[in-house]
């Protein structure tokens, strides 16, 4: 058996957050709030319960526990004030964990993007499409990898992942 666990991740609270107006202001009372900086582009930042990842311009994606997501969301409404939106996307992504030593193999089948690139990192976030699904990808740490995809495909991608697991042997 190769060196790889793949699985459908708990359900979770995912909560994209959007700013405009006093762009400065709002960015600092986020962070703040979360105790989290907001990350640079394709970047992520956080662990445990909650991870905080760029998703695009002005705009992130908030990961945390499911039982959170009303009170982050009263929060967020009140900090964001008229400087941006939150809006729950709980139910737009499912998120696919993969750990292991072979991560990057794995994920180099099928791929269109470059997985072994120094550059993608723990702390980088990438969006890709693999066998045919889109799909983003957080590099949690070395050897962890969240994927995130729209639950109709997870199924399908995660089939897909496993047959190329066992190809990895």
């Amino acid at each position: 058996m190769t060196d790889l666990a793949l699985n459908l991740a708990e359900a979770e609270t995912l909560i994209q957050i959007e700013t405009w107006g006093d762009i400065a202001s709002v960015s600092a009372r986020i962070e703040a709030m979360l105790k989290l900086p907001l990350p640079a582009p394709c970047r992520s930042t956080g662990d445990g319960d909650h991870r905080l990842m760029w998703w695009e311009p002005q705009t992130w994606l908030l990961r945390a526990p499911g039982e959170a997501r009303q009170g982050l969301r009263t929060q967020l409404q009140a900090v964001l004030g008229e400087d941006g939106a939150e809006t729950d996307l709980s139910g737009a992504f499912q998120r696919i964990r993969l750990e292991g030593g072979k991560v990057r193999d794995l994920l180099m089948i099928g791929a269109v993007f470059d997985a072994e690139s120094s550059a993608f990192a723990p702390g980088c976030i990438a969006g890709t499409v693999l066998h045919h699904l889109p799909v983003r990808l957080d590099v949690v740490a070395e050897g962890l990898i969240d994927a995130y995809t729209p639950p109709s495909y997870a199924e399908a991608l995660l089939h897909h992942w496993r047959i190329g697991a066992a190809r990895l042997g």
